[in-house]
Order: structure tokens, then C-alpha cells, then sequence
């Protein structure tokens, strides 16, 4: 039975057929005719004058109401396009990683759009933010079933995207049992982590190689970490023979994982009164590490974001030592790298202490490889590290 086609509207096609797969509703010139069809309906894209150029999902409730999964119309959507799919995003991440820790497929970086998997062994925890994949979702658990070897499937489907899509949040296991915490191994450091309970899927492999940055120009340092989660930075630090760390998260769950040492300290407190009061102990690091949650979460809140970094780059210069260096990363994808420094510039300059300490900008860094970027869908690449000396 051929599918429903919707007809992009001839001054959308350049995007479009430039590679960008997301299609808005406006660029729709039939939407009133196919908005009836039930939410996350596989859709033939016709652009030019009835030409054919691929499949989509599509949801009529949705902003972006259609996202392309082949540039094949004749392509089947069924276990054996996901089998394909997932075992090049293996045979990807296979030549990179030789253990099994990392993210497996990266939503539009994997062409397979609202789909994230990340791997931890033998644990899968899935994450959907769209109608379309949420109606492919047995395919894709029957699909990891046929590569892997009795593989323990979690969907971790309660994030706030969701709801722009008209999805319920939920969290829950695929036909299998999962303890509460499972062991994984990152830059050969080990940890404890909750793919049921955790933030996002459990872990962010994101910042693997900004974490193992840290760790080189560590030795002898005093590192502060905030928003340290299970201490990845400060961990890598420690390593690498940090002469102290001290941990700040507001979450006392995620810091009870953290190993004690004589020469770690744990603040489980709000960042921003954390570093308040480390000001007034007149407290000093080599090395600030700031990885905040995403400020910017909608282009209306850029403004408001943008303010949030600076007033959190305001607070945190002042903790760095002399010559020190001080990390901001960003997981807003509505910011830009340009819009980052300039709110960094602006905290900075507005600090108490910054008079004659001027800042160089010495590192920009995104995530690891196996976050793979698409060309053409520049909100696939959110993460963003800014790594500053402080004079």
C-alpha cells in the first residue's frame, strides 16, 4: 500500500535536498490535506513537482513535523533497515572503542532521527523523543535482539521532548531484569552508574575526551568540579595525581558514588551558593571545571541562558588561581560557540576580581566520536567545551 506523500513547498526544497532532514509544518504545502494522519505515520517526500525523494515520520503536533529516515522511496522501514542502521553505527564505533562503553547510535548523527542508544555492555539504554520512532520501536528492540548476544534493553523515554510531540514519559525495561547499579569503564577509570534512576541514560559519554583533557594538565593541581554528577573530571584528576579535588553537586545520590579519598572534598549543595561561598573562604584552584545542565532548553530561552553563563562564569573566575584554567561546557544547542565566549567575556568582565586579569581562550572542543555530527543539521551538534587560562 503506498504511503501518505507530503508536498514541500518549492521555496524548502533547497534545505531540504542540501541534506537538512528535518521538515517544518510551514514548509508543507498540503499540511491542511494530511494533518488528519495519526501522529508519527511513515510518509513519502515529494518535492518538485511530484518528484519522489525519500520516507519520513511525520506528526502533525509537532513543529518539526517530519524527519527523513531514507532517501530511498522504495526503501522497506522495517527490522531488517534497523538491523543495517545499528550495525554500521557499531562497525563505527568498534574501530574507536575496544571496550563496550559508549553511545551506539546518536539520533540524526546515525540517520536514525529521535533515536539515542547507549551502551554499557551488555545493557542498552534507549532513549525516543519522537512520535515516529515511538511507533518503531519494536523494531529497533527486535533489531538489537538479532546483533547482539541476549542483549538488556532499557528505555530511559522521559525526557522533556517528549512532550512537544505528544508522548507520555515513561521508564521501563524491555522482557529483562537490570540491577540498580551497573559497572562501566571510561579512560580506564571505573564507575557505578543507575540506567534506571540516573540523569539522561545514565551516563554522558559525551565529554569522555574533555574529562580525559582535564586529566593531563592535572598533576599537582587543586581542582574544583561543579556539577560534577558522578565526578568524571575530578576522577580523571585524580588519576592523574591532582593534588586535591573538591566535588559540588546538588544531588547527594550521585555524590555518594564518588570514592573518598583524604583528598577529595564533597559539597552537596546548589553550584551557585557553593561557589559563593568558596569566595568568601578566599578558596583558590589551579583548575575550575563548570559542566552546568543545559540553560537554553528553547530559542526563547536564549537571553535568559546566555545570563545564566554569565553569572556563572562571574562567580567561578574568581575560584581560579593565578595562570589557572577554568572549563565551561554547554549542552544548549540554541547557543552558539560565538554566543558562549561573548557570555563568558561578560562574566569575566563583570566579576569582582577581574581587573587586570585578562583570559585567553585556549581550547573549544565538542563531544567524543561516537557522537558523530550531521553535516547539515547544525542543532545536532550541542556540546560545546570552552577551556580558558586565567591571568
Amino acid at each position: 500500500m503506498p504511503l501518505p506523500k507530503i508536498i514541500v513547498k518549492t521555496r524548502s526544497e533547497i534545505r531540504i535536498v542540501h541534506g537538512n532532514p528535518w521538515i517544518f509544518s510551514n514548509e508543507i504545502e498540503n499540511f491542511s490535506e494530511i494533518k488528519k494522519l495519526e501522529k508519527g505515520s511513515l510518509v513519502e517526500v515529494v518535492i518538485k513537482k511530484d518528484q519522489s525523494f525519500g520516507i519520513a515520520y511525520f506528526n502533525p503536533q509537532s513543529l518539526i513535523s517530519a524527519r527523513i529516515l531514507s532517501y530511498n522511496s522504495q526503501q522497506k522501514i522495517d527490522e531488517d533497515f534497523f538491523i543495517e542502521k545499528i550495525s554500521a553505527a557499531l562497525k563505527f564505533r568498534e574501530k574507536f572503542f575496544n571496550k563496550p562503553f559508549y553511545r551506539l547510535i546518536h539520533s540524526e548523527g546515525d540517520f536514525l532521527p529521535g533515536l539515542v542508544i547507549d551502551r554499557f555492555g551488555d545493557v542498552f539504554s534507549c532513549q525516543i523523543s519522537t512520535a515516529g520512532m515511538e511507533n518503531l520501536l519494536p523494531l529497533i528492540t527486535s533489531a538489537l535482539k538479532k546483533i547482539f548476544t541476549n542483549p538488556k534493553i532499557i528505555l530511559r523515554n522521559d525526557v522533556e521532548a517528549r512532550r512537544f510531540e505528544g508522548l507520555e514519559s515513561y521508564v521501563k525495561t524491555v522482557d529483562c531484569e537490570i540491577a540498580d547499579e551497573i559497572a562501566i569503564e571510561e579512560n580506564d577509570i571505573k564507575y557505578q552508574i543507575d540506567v534506571k534512576n540516573g540523569q539522561k541514560t545514565g551516563w554522558f559519554f559525551d565529554q569522555r575526551k574533555n574529562r580525559e583533557f582535564i586529566g593531563s594538565i592535572s598533576k599537582d593541581c587543586d581542582v574544583l568540579d561543579a556539577f560534577c554528577y558522578l565526578g568524571g573530571f575530578g576522577l580523571n584528576s585524580l588519576k592523574n595525581q591532582a593534588k586535591s579535588v573538591t566535588f559540588i553537586d546538588s544531588s547527594k545520590e550521585a555524590l555518594d558514588k564518588i570514592p573518598s579519598s583524604e583528598n577529595v572534598e564533597i559539597i552537596n549543595e546548589k553550584v551557585f551558593d557553593a561557589l559563593e561561598k568558596l569566595d568568601q573562604q578566599q578558596r583558590r584552584f589551579d583548575i575550575v571545571l563548570l559542566d552546568p545542565p543545559a540553560f537554553i532548553k528553547s530559542k526563547k530561552d536564549l537571553f535568559s541562558g546566555l545570563k545564566g553563563y554569565e553569572k556563572l562564569i562571574k562567580l567561578a573566575v574568581n575560584l581560579v588561581k593565578k595562570g589557572g584554567v577554568l572549563m565551561l561546557t554547554s549542552c544548549s544547542h540554541h547557543a552558539s560557540i560565538n554566543e558562549l565566549v561573548a557570555a563568558v567575556n561578560d562574566g569575566l568582565r563583570k566579576s569582582n576580581n577581574y581587573a587586570g586579569r585578562p583570559a585567553r581562550l585556549i581550547r573549544t572542543f565538542g563531544a567524543d566520536v561516537d557522537h558523530p555530527v550531521h553535516p547539515a543539521l547544525k542543532e545536532n551538534e550541542y556540546l560545546k567545551s570552552l577551556t580558558f587560562i586565567i591571568e
